[in-house]
Order: C-alpha cells, then sequence, then structure tokens
C-alpha cells in the first residue's frame, strides 16, 4: 500500500489579498497616512514642550538651606553739624606755682664753687673710639665681662670657630676596659675666645674628666654680633675611640 502525499500549491490568482505596492497605492493611502504622521508628530512636539515647561516651573529644594544670620545693610542718617555740638569746657586759669626744688639761690662769691673747663685733650681722650691705642695698633679692650646663661639667647652673625684645639687623653683604664663614645660639652666661649664654663651634657663614664681638662685648653675666635666680640655657649663633641 502506498500513501499519497497531497502537495498544496498557493494560488496567486487571487488578488484579494494582494499587497499594495506601486503610485496608485500611494496616492490612495497619502491622506491616511498623512493623517496619522500629522498626529505623531503633534504628540512628539507636545511631549518635549511638557516636559520643557515642567522642568522649568518645578525645582527642587536646595539640600542644605542656608541657616546663618542675615544682615540687612541700612543707611545711617548723616552726622549733626558741629554747630549745634556743645563748647568745650572752660578751663579756669590757675595760677603759676614756681618750683621749689632745683631753684638757684644766689651766695657770696667766697662761697661759690670754682668752676673749670676741661680742655682739647681731656675731651679728645673722653671721646676716643675703645680699642685704640696711643701706639697706632688695634687693640680689644673688652670692659664688659658679662656672661649669659646657660640656654639663654644671644644673637651672633658669625659663630666661634676652634683655632687651637687640644686632642683628650685617653684614660688607660678606659682603654684596658674598651671604654669608648662621644661626650657632648656645653661650653661657654668668652669674649676674649678663651672656655669660661664647661658643662657634660651627654657623659660617658670614665671619659668625661680628660674631656672637661682637654676643652678647657682650647682657644676659640669669638662668636661676633655687629662686628663685636660676644659670649655664647656652644655644644662641642669629643669622641674617644679606638
Amino acid at each position: 500500500m502506498t500513501a499519497t502525499r497531497a502537495v498544496t500549491t498557493p494560488d496567486f490568482t487571487d488578488t484579494s489579498e494582494r499587497i499594495p505596492i506601486g503610485a496608485a497605492d500611494l496616492k490612495a493611502n497619502a491622506q491616511r497616512l498623512l493623517k496619522k504622521a500629522l498626529i505623531i508628530s503633534a504628540a512628539i512636539h507636545l511631549g518635549v514642550i511638557g516636559i520643557y515647561v515642567a522642568t522649568t516651573l518645578w525645582k527642587p529644594k536646595d539640600e542644605a538651606e542656608y541657616t546663618g544670620r542675615v544682615i540687612r545693610m541700612q543707611t545711617l542718617p548723616p552726622p549733626p553739624p558741629l554747630s549745634s555740638a556743645p563748647p568745650p569746657p572752660v578751663i579756669p586759669n590757675q595760677p603759676i606755682v614756681k618750683p621749689t626744688i632745683g631753684t638757684p639761690v644766689p651766695v657770696a662769691d667766697a662761697l661759690a664753687p670754682e668752676q673749670t673747663i676741661m680742655t682739647q685733650q681731656e675731651i679728645s681722650a673722653l671721646n676716643a673710639p675703645v680699642g685704640v691705642s696711643g701706639s697706632g695698633r688695634d687693640s680689644l679692650v673688652i670692659a664688659s665681662s658679662d656672661e649669659p646663661n646657660e640656654g639663654e639667647f644671644v644673637y651672633y652673625e658669625d659663630e666661634p670657630v676652634p683655632v687651637t684645639q687640644v686632642k683628650p687623653n685617653y684614660p688607660e683604664f678606659a682603654r684596658e676596659a674598651q671604654i669608648q663614645g662621644t661626650v657632648v660639652l656645653h661650653v661657654l666661649v668668652g669674649k676674649d675666645g678663651r672656655v669660661k664654663n664647661v658643662k657634660v651634657i651627654r657623659s660617658v663614664k670614665g671619659l668625661d674628666d680628660e674631656a672637661v681638662r682637654a676643652i678647657k685648653q682650647w682657644v676659640f675666635k669669638p662668636a661676633l654680633s655687629n662686628n663685636k666680640p660676644v659670649a655664647v655657649w656652644v655644644e662641642v663633641p669629643l669622641q674617644f675611640h679606638f
């Protein structure tokens, strides 16, 4: 028995479901398509206008409102004229009292003290600059011996510079015990460049005495302030190493 399959072929002669194409069809549907396009265009324009109006009229509140103090500016009235100002108080004249101290009292010529006038040589000696000797050589004369306390601020432009340095001796017991390190000293350098005072601010057991003995023999170029020597405290480290 043989199965028979029926094959259906489309009928192209039926024009009731024909797709409208061509100039005639477009002309027939032009009015309907134009109306639809105008409706869509009007809807789009109205939507855009509505969004614009909504964003213009509706403004969100600021997140943080200003809570500061509002100062209102006011125009002050003009000052009153000087003619209406009250007159200054009148101070009555008081009699002038003669001074009772320092008033010269006339005395007899025999009792008056003898007055002398300084000669030109004496005036020149008083006005001579400090530090100039009679031989014509400059000699530094330090009239003041004021020394600053430790930690006291002293202004100077040029710091003291060591000119003569004495190396400290290494104690034999410290060498045998292998003691080494750096002794830090606080040294007061006077106006003449000599060491006036010494204090140990960082100690090494067994080495402090030799460090102090050596630093007392140092000679410095003194610190200068306005081209004049001044006494200052300086920090000097002395090292002891094998």
